[in-house]
């Protein structure tokens, strides 16, 4: 079942969005951002980057105030009135004074920070305990099973439900390895919601690992995060629809997220909205290929909606189905640098009226073409080049 699709935060007033001290978006610049996101996109989730300062050296008082808690929490009930449904933060990197061989330490800070949370109105339902703990200085699969055991302990006596995600990783086979140490053990595997990993590296072997661990304990999988220096241009950016192709259909991920939804434009890549800042005053903002790609799935395949079975899902012609709410849905990439035709026909159920469409290519952003009225059999369609299409009929 999909989950939806989202991005990772740094809230508006972090320096890193603008790399500038002082970082100045107006409210009403905000919303028109968040809409193009949450509502017009349809992103229905985001994980909130927590950076290290919260509590400088153990012992030391905890930090809350602006972009290190405080802000995340008014960004995610700000974001919730444009679409947002599912929030799980979590830290980038670790204070530097945390070891591998004392997960209490961790689980301690996490408690602080997780009923700040709450005390602030917002009780989280999803949490992840660590980005990338492979690059986060290598912490192994044993303090990731204790965090998830001692934490989610610790939650429940505190009267919180909050469950975790995990590991988090880089990769999906690094992702494979901690993930394990932690659902084998039936103790720690209650406290987990969904089994998540990057795909900056690894391949579909990979993919297809963790896929049957996060399956034998009936669990959801989602993709949580990627990113391209090389996305420089819609030809090169349309990696990413194979990418979001792949890691749904092959790797069976339920939600797929994209590093960030709103970046300074010094970040010429990573992000789906660049904002133009003059300093850290803010100037306007644009959207990237990123966008109107993930919007092409995004739009349409809503949380809830299931994977169909669909052909062809190789060469230069990549398809994709799904079901829900009365709908079918086909995105269908052409990754080929000419056009292609390709026949699509609806198997097991009889379409009611016209089939809409829509496509982004090098030059249409989120087209609304002339629907189709198929025969009993389909229909057949010409794609452009490096293109996006999203096809829609009632059943």
């Amino acid at each position: 079942m999909m989950q939806g699709f989202g991005t990772s935060v740094r809230v508006w007033s972090d320096p890193h969005v603008a790399k500038a001290p002082g970082v100045r978006v107006p409210v009403v610049e905000q919303r028109k951002i968040l809409r193009a996101l949450y509502r017009t996109a349809g992103l229905t989730r985001v994980r909130p980057v927590l950076d290290m300062g919260i509590q400088p050296s153990r012992g030391a008082p905890f930090n809350f105030s602006g972009r290190f808690v405080d802000d995340h929490v008014a960004y995610v009930k700000q974001a919730r009135q444009f679409g947002l449904r599912t929030v799980f933060p979590g830290p980038v990197y670790l204070e530097d004074w945390m070891r591998p061989n004392d997960p209490a330490a961790y689980v301690d800070w996490a408690m602080a920070m997780l009923e700040h949370w709450r005390s602030r109105g917002y009780e989280l339902a999803l949490y992840a305990p660590l980005n990338e703990p492979e690059i986060a200085r290598d912490f192994p699969a044993g303090w990731m099973h204790d965090v998830v055991l001692q934490l989610g302990r610790r939650l429940r006596a505190a009267g919180l439900e909050t469950k975790l995600v995990i590991p988090d990783d880089e990769n999906p086979k690094d992702a494979y390895e901690r993930a394990r140490a932690v659902l084998d053990d039936p103790a720690a595997r209650r406290y987990v919601a969904a089994v998540a990993y990057h795909v900056y590296r690894g391949n579909v072997g990979d993919m297809i690992r963790i896929r049957q661990l996060a399956a034998r304990y009936g669990l959801p999988l989602w993709m949580t995060e990627y990113s391209s220096e090389s996305y420089v241009s819609w030809k090169s950016a349309l990696d990413w629809a194979e990418k979001m192709h792949t890691v749904i259909t092959q790797g069976d991920v339920g939600a797929v997220d994209y590093l960030w939804g709103f970046f300074g434009d010094w970040v010429e890549t990573d992000t789906m909205v660049s904002i133009d800042f003059d300093g850290g005053s803010y100037r306007g903002f644009s959207l990237t290929p990123i966008y109107w790609m993930t919007g092409q799935f995004s739009r349409f395949v809503r949380p809830g909606f299931r994977r169909v079975s669909a052909t062809p899902d190789g060469g230069a012609v990549l398809a994709s189905a799904y079901r829900g709410s009365g709908k079918a849905v086909v995105v269908v990439v052409n990754t080929n640098d000419r056009r292609e035709t390709t026949r699509i026909r609806f198997a097991g159920g009889r379409l009611r009226g016209p089939v809409t469409v829509v496509r982004s290519s090098e030059r249409e952003r989120w087209r609304r073409l002339p629907a189709i009225r198929p025969s009993t059999a389909g229909f057949t369609t010409t794609l452009p080049p490096l293109s996006v299409t999203t096809f829609v009929a009632k059943v």
